[in-house]
């Protein structure tokens, strides 16, 4: 599908759920157009199941064959991780119902979901570059906030660990840190974060989750 088509059908359901004034929504949809005029968006029909891993990297499939994003006209399942790692780009996945997924590990790549999240494991967003906004609730194990564009508009249903918080260091593992010994240094990295839990090691600390 077009983009520019795209992007009006979104911001209609958008104005629809009635999310137009409960934050950046729109401007997140509208910012797909501005970034990558020339792609187009391969879009999944409702109740889609992926019994795999969905990778939102640029070199991976189907990103490779044009795309810019994935839409899902309704509510999505991903039995395994939604990973995406490049902290400067990533492609889009813009949700029109619910999402239920293993795990959900992003960087800058944005996420738009107009109905509730519902994530088994844990909820990894890092950096200053993407994008995680729910029209509804969120309900994950965990979620770490890096530095990241998070917006939930219901309630958020499990342990929460980010910046503005100030308590990394009480609920992390040592080794997501740089330094991991340094005491003073409050701000885990997301590639070590994102390594652990490839390698089924946890992040948390035993207890937290």
């Amino acid at each position: 599908m077009a983009l520019d088509q795209v992007v009006r059908d979104f911001c209609q359901r958008i104005a629809a759920a009635d999310l137009e004034g409960c934050g950046p929504f729109r401007d997140w949809i509208e910012q797909i157009l501005v970034d990558h005029p020339e792609k187009t968006a391969l879009v999944l029909p409702p109740g889609t199941l992926i019994e795999d891993d969905l990778i939102l990297e640029s070199d991976a499939e189907p990103f490779t064959h044009g795309f810019s994003c994935i839409v899902a006209v309704g509510d999505l399942t991903v039995t395994g991780r939604i990973y995406n790692s490049d902290v400067e780009s990533g492609p889009s996945l813009l949700i029109a119902g619910n999402l239920k997924a293993g795990d959900l590990i992003k960087a800058a790549s944005g996420i738009v979901v107009l109905g509730s999240v519902d994530v088994a494991g844990l909820t990894v967003c890092d950096g200053d570059n993407g994008a995680f906004l729910v029209g509804g609730s969120l309900s994950t194990a965990g979620l770490i906030d890096c530095d990241h564009e998070i917006l939930v508009v219901g309630d958020v249903k499990g342990i929460v660990a980010s910046d503005d918080l100030g308590n990394m260091r009480a609920l992390l593992v040592e080794d997501v840190f740089e330094e991991p010994e340094d005491t003073s240094n409050e701000w885990p990295e997301g590639d070590l974060i994102r390594d652990r839990m490839l390698a089924g090691l946890p992040v948390f600390r035993a207890g937290s989750v």
